[in-house]
């Protein structure tokens, strides 16, 4: 049945992230033809953040104690309705409520069926780093399918390509109800208040009594200084470098190749001395981010993702592998909800930056603290040491 379970994931999931990504090469433009203006998309986007960070653990708790594959249905509910606001409506007011209803199903669907299949792994001594590596790699490749097939379609239909979305998640949850067997005791038929309050102080609990989660937990606040400035300015970056707009394509593109090519290697054959000393090299040739010649800044650029991209693979099946399957969508939970706290805090102190640097600065100073913060993080804490 693990077995099954996993192709069904695979599939669903394969699905769910083509829906999503089927906006992301256009979606400034798709919301400047709603009626928006840039600070208006601003705050769409910020309020989208605090649906999931005010949303996520909650969520989370309900699925360590109710059914872990309806939690996603529901999820997936919450997905169609987002899609179908952004298909039919227009304003500042419907797009707030379509990212606030894509917020939370951002919330609902983490630590779901994913977190179910994570602890029966453990529990069937497989192994977890090639099934998190699969997981990653279907992502990556659907983000590069979605973004490129909504790119297209929305010359051809424009907001009518969440039609296509809408097929996508609906496909999604079908193959999950079809195929998808969950076991009644992977949840707790009770779901009272006193139930609940039990779920979240025993979560915390242990990530108070082990060490080891707490110092993954770190590890995890440190890459999003690096994730949230590549995300949001590598852009921005490329067109200062002299980099047309018809090429940036290209460069997204290249980036999920490299996560998805850095995931055949094992999370599992880490080794500190080898991190280390990439630190050391990555940080010294950093300042060649500022440079003008395309081959090295375009290179050090692709090596600060790839390794960055291998360091999160990393940390996660570390905490996938220490935390317990009864607080698994707990923890998982709240530790994405205060990743998402430093993403909004990297995010406004980014745009404070701007009005006094330029995006080549800003990115070379990001990198190099990220690279120097991980450097000491990794010397001192050892989060991988057994």
């Amino acid at each position: 049945m693990l077995r099954k379970n996993i192709l069904a994931y695979y599939g669903a999931n394969f699905l769910l992230i083509i829906a999503q990504s089927l906006p992301h090469a256009i979606l400034t433009p798709l919301l400047l033809s709603k009626g928006l203006s840039l600070s208006e998309i601003l705050l769409v986007q910020t309020f989208f953040s605090f649906c999931v960070l005010v949303a996520e653990y909650p969520s989370g708790v309900l699925a360590d104690l109710m059914s872990r594959k309806n939690l996603f249905l529901v999820s997936n509910t919450f997905l169609i309705a987002s899609f179908s606001f952004v298909l039919f409506f227009d304003s500042f007011i419907f797009m707030l409520l379509a990212w606030g209803l894509y917020g939370l199903y951002g919330a609902c669907s983490s630590g779901t069926i994913e977190a179910s299949l994570i602890t029966d792994i453990k529990e069937n001594k497989k192994d977890l780093s090639r099934f998190l590596a699969k997981n990653n790699q279907i992502a990556y490749l659907g983000m590069i399918i979605g973004s490129s097939l909504g790119s297209f379609l929305y010359l051809k239909v424009h907001a009518m390509l969440y039609v296509v979305g809408i097929f996508l998640i609906m496909l999604c949850a079908l193959t999950i109800v079809i195929y998808f067997k969950e076991k009644e005791e992977d949840f707790k038929s009770q779901k009272s208040l006193k139930l609940l309050k039990e779920q979240v102080k025993g979560s915390l609990k242990e990530l108070k009594d082990n060490p080891k989660l707490k110092i993954l937990l770190v590890g995890h606040l440190i890459t999003p200084v690096f994730f949230m400035s590549h995300f949001q300015m590598w852009q921005a970056y490329f067109l200062k470098q002299g980099i047309k707009e018809q090429y940036l394509f290209i460069f997204y593109i290249a980036f999920q190749v490299i996560s998805i090519l850095i995931h055949f290697l094992k999370a599992s054959n880490y080794s500190q001395k080898i991190a280390l000393s990439s630190l050391l090299v990555l940080l010294g040739v950093s300042p060649l981010l500022l440079t003008n010649i395309p081959y090295c800044f375009i290179g050090v650029y692709a090596f600060m993702v790839a390794f960055f991209t291998y360091m999160s693979y990393c940390l996660g099946y570390q905490f996938s592998k220490f935390v317990s399957k009864n607080n698994i969508s707990s923890l998982s939970s709240l530790l994405s909800s205060c990743v998402r706290v430093v993403s909004v805090l990297i995010l406004s102190l980014s745009s404070l930056e701007l009005r006094y640097f330029s995006p080549l600065t800003i990115i070379t100073m990001h990198f190099a603290l990220t690279l120097i913060a991980l450097f000491f993080f990794l010397y001192k804490a050892k989060p991988f040491a057994e």
